[in-house]
C-alpha cells in the first residue's frame, strides 16, 4: 500500500508541474512575438505591457478566494475548474484577432498559475510529509522557470502567431487532462484521521468562510511569511526586469547582456532544486532564509558591478541563486504552522501569494524605482536593502520553522 502512495504522489507531483508548465510558458511566449503582434494589432509598447501582465490579475484578486476554495471543496475540481477557464484562455488567444480578445484570453490563462500557485503547499501536502513540502515545491518553481526559458528560447522559431499559440494551446489540453487523470485526493490513514480530530483545525475548516478567513489572518507567523516574500519579490523584479538595461549602460551588448540575464534565472531554477536540500544541512528553513536573504543582499545590490566575464557570470548566477531559493522554501512554511496545517493552508498560502504579489507590483514601480530615479544602481542597493528585511521578517518565524 506504501509503494502505491508514492506513486500516486508522484502522479500528483507532475500533474502540478505540468499544470504550472502551461501557464508560464503562454506568458513568456510573448516576450519573442512582441514586435509582431505590435505591429500586428497596432498597438504601442505600453499596451503591449498591459498585454504580457495581464495572465497576473486573477493572482491579485484571486489567490485568496482560490485558497478558501481548495480548503473547503474538492481541490482536484477547484483546480481543475481552474485549469478548464485556462484552457479556453489559450484558445481565445489561437482565435483572436484584437487586443481586447487576447487581453482576456491571457488573463484567463493566468488564472491556472494563481491558483496552484497559492495552493501548491496544500496540493501537495495531501501527499507528502510536511518536512518534504518545500523540496517539492522546488520542483514545481522548477517547471515555472523552465517554461519561461523554453518559452523565450524557442518561441522565435514558430513561423507565425498562430502555430505558436497553437503549441500553448495544446500545452494546456495535455496539462488537463494530466490533471484529472493523475491527481487525486487521498483517502486518509487511521492515524492521519486521528491526528486531525484531535486538533483545532479541522474544526476551523468546516466554519464559514468569514470565521477561516478570519482564523489564518490573525495568525501573524502567515503575514511574517507573505511579508519576508513580499520583500523577496523587491529585489527579485529589479534583478529581472533591470540587469540588460544597467549592463548597456556598463558598454556591453544587448546581446551580450541579454546572455548574462539568462544567468540570473538559471541560478533562480538550480535554487529550487538545491536550497530545500541544503535548509536540511543548515538546520531548517529558518536560519537558511537568513543565510540566503543576506547574501542575496550583497549579490543583488552589487553583483552587476562585477568585471565582465567569469566573474559577472558568477554573481549573476548567485543573485539568482540565493534570491530564488527563499520561495519554495517561504511558501512551505505555512502548512507546518500551528493552527493551519494541511486543513487551512489552502487559505495561509493563497493570503501568503497575495501579499508576495503586491510585492511584486508595488515595490519596483511606486517605491523602489522612484527613489533611484535616473540611478540605476541605487534601485539594485534597495533591492539588496528588500532582501536584508527579508532576513528579518524570517528570524520571527516558530524556532521550527
Amino acid at each position: 500500500m506504501e509503494g502505491k502512495r508514492k506513486c500516486y504522489a508522484t502522479m500528483a507531483l507532475v500533474a502540478i508541474c505540468i499544470g504550472y508548465f502551461a501557464p508560464n510558458y503562454a506568458q513568456y511566449q510573448l516576450s519573442p512575438l512582441a514586435p509582431g503582434l505590435m505591429e500586428e494589432l497596432g498597438i504601442n509598447a505600453s499596451q503591449f505591457s498591459s498585454l504580457f501582465t495581464s495572465p497576473m490579475i486573477p493572482a491579485i484578486f484571486l489567490s485568496l478566494v482560490a485558497g478558501i476554495l481548495v480548503d473547503k471543496f474538492n481541490p482536484k475540481l477547484v483546480v481543475g475548474a481552474a485549469l478548464i477557464a485556462s484552457t479556453v484562455g489559450a484558445f481565445l488567444n489561437l482565435v483572436g484577432n484584437s487586443y481586447g480578445a487576447l487581453f482576456l484570453g491571457f488573463a484567463l490563462t493566468g488564472l491556472s498559475a494563481s491558483f496552484l500557485n497559492s495552493c501548491g503547499a496544500k496540493l501537495l501536502g495531501a501527499w507528502y510529509e510536511p518536512d518534504q513540502i518545500s523540496a517539492k515545491l522546488g520542483v514545481v518553481y522548477a517547471a515555472s522557470t523552465l517554461a519561461m526559458t523554453v518559452a523565450i528560447a524557442t518561441t522565435a522559431y514558430f513561423p507565425n502567431r498562430t502555430s505558436a499559440f497553437t503549441m500553448t494551446f495544446i500545452l494546456f489540453v495535455v496539462a488537463l487532462f494530466v490533471w484529472f487523470v493523475f491527481y487525486r485526493s487521498p483517502a486518509k490513514s487511521a492515524t492521519e484521521a486521528k491526528a486531525l480530530e484531535e486538533s483545532a483545525a479541522p474544526v476551523r475548516a468546516q466554519e464559514s468562510l468569514g470565521v477561516t478567513l478570519k482564523w489564518v489572518m490573525a495568525n501573524r507567523y502567515v503575514w511574517f511569511v507573505g511579508l519576508a516574500l513580499f520583500f523577496v519579490m523587491g529585489g527579485n523584479v529589479i534583478m529581472s526586469s533591470l540587469v540588460p538595461t544597467v549592463l548597456g549602460q556598463r558598454g556591453i551588448g544587448s546581446v551580450a547582456a541579454g546572455y548574462y540575464s539568462s544567468i540570473y534565472t538559471i541560478g533562480n531554477l538550480v535554487a529550487c532544486f538545491v536550497a530545500p536540500l541544503l535548509a536540511k544541512k543548515l538546520g531548517g528553513t529558518k536560519r537558511t532564509v537568513l543565510i540566503f536573504a543576506l547574501l542575496a543582499a550583497v549579490f543583488v545590490a552589487f553583483g552587476c558591478n562585477a568585471p565582465e566575464g567569469v566573474l559577472l557570470v558568477l554573481a549573476l548566477f548567485f543573485a539568482g541563486f540565493f534570491v530564488g531559493g527563499n520561495i519554495p522554501l517561504l511558501f512551505a512554511v505555512p502548512i507546518q504552522l500551528e493552527g493551519v496545517g494541511p486543513e487551512l493552508a489552502g487559505t495561509a498560502g493563497g493570503l501568503v501569494a497575495t501579499v508576495e504579489l503586491l510585492g511584486a507590483v508595488l515595490l519596483p514601480s511606486y517605491v523602489l524605482l522612484p527613489i533611484a530615479g535616473s540611478n540605476l544602481g541605487v534601485a539594485f542597493i534597495l533591492g539588496g536593502v528588500c532582501l536584508v528585511v527579508t532576513a528579518v521578517f524570517s528570524q520571527l518565524l516558530p524556532k521550527r520553522a
